[in-house]
């Protein structure tokens, strides 16, 4: 046990006069190793409390089992207590991905209404010469204005960088259409990129059943719509549509998708899922343990029914 004046006067000196490891040492004529020991006794025997400002306990601890439990890189989760949920994830989104942008990264871009607010959070970005692509074809022409090539533009702008552009809708009539948009000279770039991604940032879309805020399901068919209720879709991600089970369906719909495959966005090194409310809990825990995303940013609401 080591002197408790000895103690006290480590501690003092490290926290409170902010000497490192080393110079204390060499002023007690003590190895560094023993001073780290004498720090982590000084902790145990609660010489040392230490306190962090602002830190939500049980939201790390949250944060910390859905991680574990999913396996995921990373979780974020926003406190349920801004009157515009959306809002706050979107700044959290844009704080995060401000934090992880590397110089002349790679960066996808699914559609979100939450994605395409956090273009508005990202004040003083870093210059980066970024690429911003899409990951999924445009909604149809009565929803232009939620076009996700929008939503790559501004990035561009944001982090000074550049951006690619698909000039086609999500979801085309027939497979041959779609076969002839995928196979051109323009897209094959695009495609390469799809491949070597660094960060992707999706959404993820709820069950057929319930209001939706997507912008590009009306782009499906009647018989579309009847097909994925019959396979009990819940929800999707990219424009590919899964069961509860994480099992894709509907394979003749995705002959006629212009989106990146779950299977390429599951090679990403950093792909993060920004999404939250209660109807979306079974697609986005659907999602998780499909292993298709490896971060995940939502609100405490959302993130306490993740365990259940």
């Amino acid at each position: 046990m080591k002197n408790h004046q000895l103690l006290v006067r480590v501690a003092y000196q490290y926290y409170i006069q902010n000497k490192t490891q080393s110079e204390i040492a060499k002023s007690l004529d003590l190895g560094r190793s023993t001073i780290s020991r004498i720090l982590t006794q000084a902790k145990r025997e609660n010489i040392v409390n230490i306190q962090i400002n602002g830190l939500d306990l049980d939201l790390m601890d949250l944060e910390n089992k859905i991680k574990n439990y999913y396996q995921l890189r990373n979780v974020i989760i926003v406190p349920t207590t801004s009157s515009d949920k959306s809002s706050a994830l979107a700044l959290e989104a844009a704080l995060y991905l401000k934090q992880i942008i590397k110089p002349n990264n790679r960066v996808g871009v699914a559609w979100g209404s939450t994605l395409a607010k956090m273009v508005g959070q990202l004040h003083h970005p870093k210059s980066t010469n970024a690429t911003f692509i899409p990951l999924v074809g445009g909604p149809s022409a009565a929803n232009a204005k939620y076009n996700v090539n929008t939503i790559v533009y501004d990035l561009a702008k944001k982090f000074v960088g550049s951006s690619e552009f698909i000039n086609a809708t999500a979801v085309q009539e027939t497979a041959a259409l779609r076969n002839g948009i995928i196979g051109s000279k323009y897209f094959r770039e695009l495609t390469n990129d799809w491949q070597h991604l660094d960060i992707a940032l999706v959404g993820v879309g709820g069950p057929l059943t319930t209001k939706t805020t997507s912008h590009w399901r009306d782009l499906l068919t009647h018989d579309d719509l009847v097909l994925l209720k019959d396979q009990h879709a819940i929800g999707d991600c990219c424009c590919t549509f899964f069961d509860k089970n994480g099992k894709t369906l509907a394979p003749s719909l995705q002959k006629r998708t212009i989106a990146i495959s779950l299977e390429t966005l599951s090679k990403v090194p950093i792909s993060v899922a920004v999404a939250h409310s209660l109807v979306k809990v079974p697609s986005i825990k659907a999602l998780l343990s499909m292993g298709i995303v490896n971060t995940l940013i939502t609100d405490k609401e959302t993130a306490s029914h993740l365990l259940d």
